[in-house]
Parts: structure tokens; C-alpha cells; sequence
């Protein structure tokens, strides 16, 4: 019976000390109770302030569903853009990249050359001869010969005239006795004249300007020419 009465005692008393801890306040304090609004601002730290802050998140989201003013939800945050090999920064060895600069051929200019006229007579330079003629000005070596009163057995001689047939009958077959545009090595006892009789349809006067050459037009033994 005594045990009875003494767990009794012990039950009201820890009753009476669990009422008086709810209602007791804290010293300094001037609020009895801690508002709702104290409690939110504190971190969680147990599993019912877990499970607080979870109902919380969910209330905002609907909210903000409904467009409910000065609700925001976190969004995820942007993907930090990751760094390729192009972006990559070359390392610094202290020694200069060297540069190369692929340049065109350049390309001799041009040099126009004086037109080709037939005239109606020719004095023969020293090296020349009708047929040399005949092909320079494209016409019929028959022809020439006749006009002049020569034969292929005659002998000409430089500063000779000859007169140029105008009838318009062109040189049988090819003009040219060599390919050109070339290069030529001077020979001993050549000239402008001797070489364009040596390609046979050049005109001597076009190769002295496409050399830069000046009357009276001296060559010298080796000297290279540019044959047009």
C-alpha cells in the first residue's frame, strides 16, 4: 500500500513539473511564449524542423502556381560552360612562334611589243636574205623574188632594197622556223637581224624593246635575250 502511494506522489509531481516547463518563461525575457515566426527563423536541426521546412517548400511551390505575388521557387542553376581544347589557353614557352608566309609567284610584266607592219620596200641588214623576208612579213617568197628580179641563185648583199609584194599571198607553210617565246644565247657575229631570221617570223625591232636594247644595238658574246 505504501508502494502504491509513493508512485502515485512520484506521477503527480513529475505531472506538476511537466505543467509548470510549459509555462514557465525565460528569464529576461518579456514574451511568455516564442511566436511562430522566431521558430521559422531557426535552422532545422531535427527531423520534425525536416519535415517543417519539406511542408514549407511545398505551401511556396502551390503558391506560386496560383501566382501568388512574392513567391519565387529556386530554379536549377545554369550549366557552367566547360572548357574545350579550342578555349584552352596556350601555354607560354617563352620562345616566338615562328611565321610563314606563303607569297605568289611573281610574274615578269609584260612588255608590249611594237605591231608588225609590212612595209613597201625593206633595205636588208647585214645577215638577212629574201627568204628571211618572206617569212618576217608573210608573203610569198616566189613573189618577192620576182618583183625584184631575183632568183634563188642570186647573191644580196646588206643595205640591198627590196620591194614588198602588197598582194595580200601569204608565205607557203610555216612562218616560224623555231618555238617562241624563248631565251637565246648571242653567238659570236649575231645581231637583232640574224637572230629574227634565226626564229624566221620575229621581228628584230620587238626583240630590242623586250631587251631594253638601243640603236645601234651592239650585243655582246653570251649575253642571254629574251626572244618574243
Amino acid at each position: 500500500m505504501k508502494i502504491y502511494r509513493s508512485f502515485s506522489i512520484l506521477i503527480i509531481t513529475l505531472l506538476v513539473l511537466g505543467l509548470v516547463a510549459c509555462v514557465r518563461t525565460i528569464p529576461g525575457s518579456s514574451k511568455a511564449t516564442t511566436t511562430v515566426e522566431e521558430e521559422s527563423s531557426v535552422l532545422p536541426t531535427s527531423a520534425t524542423d525536416v519535415m517543417n521546412q519539406i511542408y514549407l517548400f511545398a505551401t511556396q511551390t502551390a503558391m506560386a502556381k496560383m501566382g501568388t505575388p512574392g513567391v519565387q521557387i529556386a530554379t536549377e542553376s545554369p550549366a557552367v560552360p566547360i572548357a574545350t581544347e579550342a578555349s584552352a589557353p596556350t601555354p607560354t614557352t617563352g620562345l616566338a612562334t615562328p611565321q610563314i608566309v606563303i607569297s605568289s609567284p611573281t610574274q615578269a610584266p609584260l612588255i608590249a611589243t611594237p605591231p608588225l607592219i609590212v612595209p613597201s620596200s625593206y633595205a636588208l641588214k647585214k645577215g638577212e636574205f629574201p627568204y628571211c623576208i618572206a617569212r618576217r612579213f608573210d608573203v610569198n617568197p616566189s613573189e618577192l623574188l620576182s618583183i625584184n628580179g631575183l632568183s634563188s641563185a642570186s647573191i644580196v648583199r646588206a643595205g640591198m632594197t627590196l620591194i614588198i609584194p602588197q598582194t595580200g599571198r601569204p608565205f607557203p607553210g610555216y612562218q616560224a622556223l623555231r618555238a617562241h617565246p624563248a631565251s637565246y644565247t648571242v653567238g659570236s657575229g649575231d645581231t637583232i637581224y640574224t637572230i629574227a631570221c634565226f626564229f624566221g617570223d620575229v621581228d628584230p625591232n620587238a626583240i630590242a624593246v623586250v631587251n631594253g636594247l638601243t640603236s645601234p644595238y651592239n650585243l655582246a658574246y653570251g649575253q642571254v635575250l629574251q626572244i618574243p
